[in-house]
């Protein structure tokens, strides 16, 4: 058997939640200073506002380009079957902190849950929950990622040929 090394990044179609508000307040801010032209310090607080927004923007778009759910199925190396969740923090990146990883053995997964809001329902997006052996909580939680139950339905083909060795 090969082996099988999946990555599952977000959708970008799930993002139009933050677009939307950088945008209404940048328009916001502009129809502000717009109906009272005469207030300088009004436009400093709109260009402020229009700064921070960008700023957000950039934040959220890195973040979101450098989280993903990795699926590595290498029969021939027990070490590498598990399900990992990455993500990075640009805040931090001199930081022990810049990198996280989150690794779960398949022959451990115990429960993967898909949840979905309406909106994530219509764009065809949602969360991937993955609890395993040893935890009470969730371990990982994978937003936004597009098609999840057929990520789910993977993944589960995937543990169980390891859950049924043991």
């Amino acid at each position: 058997m090969e082996a099988t090394y999946k990555t599952f990044k977000p959708s970008w179609k799930s993002f139009y939640k933050e677009l939307f508000c950088v945008l209404l307040l940048i328009v916001l801010g502009g129809l502000a200073q717009y109906f009272k032209a005469g207030s300088s310090w009004l436009k400093w607080m709109w260009i402020a506002i229009a700064v921070i927004d960008v700023l957000c923007l950039l934040y959220i778009v890195i973040k979101r380009s450098t989280m993903y759910l990795q699926l590595r199925d290498d029969p021939a190396d027990p070490a590498n079957q598990e399900v990992a969740f990455i993500t990075c923090n640009p805040l931090k990146p001199f930081s022990s902190d810049f990198r996280k990883s989150v690794e779960i053995g398949l022959a451990n997964v115990m429960h993967i849950e898909v949840g979905q809001t309406m909106m994530q329902t219509v764009l065809g997006v949602g969360d991937i929950i993955i609890t395993s052996s040893g935890t009470a909580g969730e371990e990982i939680r994978a937003k936004d990622i597009p098609s999840p139950a057929a990520v789910r339905d993977e993944i589960q083909v995937h543990a169980r040929k390891y859950t049924m060795q043991a």
